[in-house]
């Protein structure tokens, strides 16, 4: 009996340079903090199971002493138990790419970290090998993280050795404007889901937030990811809130009206992370009240709801503020003329979609 993490024990995440045990990190840690580290200079090497394991068992070891890596600290994924001892993996991030087709106006890969690419290197020899080896133990969870997977390169080859033969469960976001037959069998065929972050109702909307004019591509490609019921029940449709972009109720009824047309039922309200950090994750109450409303409003429409940021885990015990006229009135103020933090946040940067055409 000890504490320690279940994703530190058996869990990988691939990052375009570096592999880790995870891709959380407390809320408290400095920016550019990074997991604990397994791997340094990484771009794809074959790995023995005896050395990741042992390097993995280096972490552990400090849990096991009564203490915590620094790394770590303050992880609310920590938990006392009896932890196993064997040797496999059940929780793999891969997060090692950034090419998109979209410009979301909060995405950290356009904004804070590296030219978007689709020049990395290949996973699927690594992942091959894992399993080879006995590593990778069946009915994992696989999680994609990076750039837009329908675009990334060994997109339909992961999905072939993961999702279509039900190894694994796989978690996919992606923001629809191309649509994946490969992607709609696993989520039709297997055990395999998507989150789409729509973040709104209106083409107009979508516009300014993701910055490109595919608005009608992705409904097109959500009618047919939900065209059976099984794929329906695969997705998760996300709405992200983003001070002065959708940050009102009149945008959010239409984006339920959109899920409930397409027959989708679970849904994720968040909060942006970039404006989380920007505030010391001290969320104003403001949003906190507009999430408690999002969530009553499309559970009366008989929705299931989630709050995917943990900023948002106790909104049920925040008192709801009177949604008037002049509270609406003194936020759009305050946004527009006086916070610099959030103009400057949002501001367009100058990698992105403005190299793509629709």
């Amino acid at each position: 009996m000890y504490k320690c993490c279940k994703i530190l024990k058996h869990g990988l995440c691939f990052f375009n340079d570096i592999l880790t045990s995870c891709c959380f990190s407390p809320v408290d840690q400095i920016d550019g903090q990074v997991p604990p580290l397994l791997y340094d200079n990484y771009n794809g090497q074959i790995i023995e199971k005896d050395d990741l394991f042992e390097r993995i068992n280096k972490h552990v070891s400090v849990f096991k002493k009564g203490s915590c890596p620094k790394e770590c600290n303050s992880c609310y994924h920590i938990e006392e138990q009896d932890w196993d001892e064997e040797k496999y993996i059940d929780y793999i991030t891969i997060t090692h790419f950034s090419i998109c087709n979209a410009d979301c106006i909060y995405c950290t890969n356009n904004h804070e970290l590296y030219e978007r690419t689709n020049n990395t290197y290949k996973i699927l020899p690594v992942l091959k090998s894992f399993k080879e080896q006995g590593i990778i133990k069946k009915g994992c969870e696989l999680h994609i993280g990076g750039g837009e997977f329908t675009i990334y390169q060994e997109c339909d080859d992961l999905l072939d050795l993961f999702a279509i033969n039900n190894y694994a469960r796989v978690f996919v976001p992606t923001n629809a404007i191309k649509y994946s037959e490969k992607l709609f069998q696993a989520m039709d065929k297997a055990t395999t889901y998507i989150i789409v972050s729509l973040d709104c109702g209106s083409r107009r909307t979508f516009q300014k937030i993701k910055r490109v004019d595919a608005f009608n591509k992705v409904i097109n490609s959500l009618k047919k990811y939900a065209s059976t019921e099984k794929s329906r029940d695969a997705i998760r449709l996300k709405y992200i809130i983003i001070p002065t972009y959708n940050d009102n109720i009149s945008e959010f009824k239409k984006f339920l009206k959109i899920a409930k047309k397409l027959g989708v039922r679970n849904l994720i309200i968040d909060i942006d992370a970039r404006y989380s950090r920007v505030t010391n994750y001290k969320i104003d109450n403001y949003f906190i009240n507009l999430a408690q409303k999002m969530n009553e409003i499309a559970i009366k429409q008989n929705f299931i709801t989630e709050f995917y940021s943990f900023y948002f885990q106790n909104t049920n015990d925040k008192k709801i503020e009177q949604d008037n006229f002049f509270i609406k009135l003194k936020k759009k103020i305050y946004f527009k003329y006086f916070d610099k933090d959030i103009k400057e946040l949002y501001k367009h940067h100058r990698y992105g979609a403005k190299r793509f055409k629709y």
